[in-house]
């Protein structure tokens, strides 16, 4: 694939970084289904788009968090949220397993599709990169942590369904 100009979504280690941040904030020590960090990276990469899940009547409140990060959209047209997910995954995979081999998340978890990141300490450097972003944006950290915490993948009422991002008429719940 060609590119004209750089974008955070098609860049594996940005990707790597970006997860980095969501254990950081999240402790995202337990197994859970990769589909989950694929979303949760997707609204904090873009948290501009977080407008577009349907939402617990007690979180609509994220809505106007999430309005305030317009401006942190990409300069001119981008492609509906479903087709820039689809493109994201194959990078996103590259980071996961990059992360695996590092010793940062679980190879055991990643062979059944699904990641847990270790107790590894990281680089001092880059751990405080993640804490000064993450402080930046607080909020948004919050809400993909609470997302995590309230809603399940899968089923009808599930972030798949509930973001549109990914089928889950064929889940079993």
């Amino acid at each position: 694939m060609t590119q004209l100009t750089y974008n955070e979504a098609f860049d594996p280690y940005h990707t790597a970084f970006r997860f980095i941040r969501l254990n950081a904030a999240c402790q995202l020590h337990k197994k859970m289904p990769f589909d989950t960090l694929r979303i949760l990276d997707f609204y904090l990469l873009f948290p501009f788009r977080l407008q577009a899940i349907r939402l617990h009547s007690e979180d609509t409140g994220w809505r106007k968090i999430s309005r305030s990060y317009g401006d942190s959209a990409p300069y001119g047209a981008m492609p509906d949220d479903n087709s820039i997910f689809a493109r994201m995954e194959l990078f996103q995979r590259a980071a996961a397993v990059s992360l695996v081999q590092s010793g940062h998340l679980s190879a055991e978890a990643w062979e059944t599709d699904e990641v847990a990141f270790t107790t590894l300490q990281l680089p001092t450097l880059l751990a405080a990169r993640c804490t000064t972003l993450n402080v930046r944006m607080a909020d948004i950290m919050n809400i993909l942590c609470q997302i995590k915490a309230k809603y399940a993948l899968g089923g009808r009422d599930g972030l798949k369904n509930r973001t549109g991002l990914l089928e889950y008429r064929y889940d079993s719940v």
